[in-house]
């Protein structure tokens, strides 16, 4: 199945995007360095990210701390 994490930031614009595929039901660790798709750092704050895998999609928030 192939997958996708997406960062957000709070006005909704993206900020980093990871896609990957999976043979079956599996685990996927995914790091993020803190840095947008350009390279540059994004500032400490709030950070909303939306996973689809399938048919399931879920939108959790997070905090970004340096």
């Amino acid at each position: 199945a192939s997958w996708s994490l997406a960062v957000y930031n709070v006005a909704g614009k993206l900020v980093r995007r990871f896609d990957g595929t999976t043979n079956g039901a599996a685990f996927v660790d995914v790091t993020w360095n803190g840095r947008d798709a350009n390279g540059n750092p994004v500032a400490t704050g709030v950070y909303l990210y939306r996973v689809r895998a399938g048919k399931f999609t879920d939108t959790k928030k997070m905090i970004f701390l340096k």
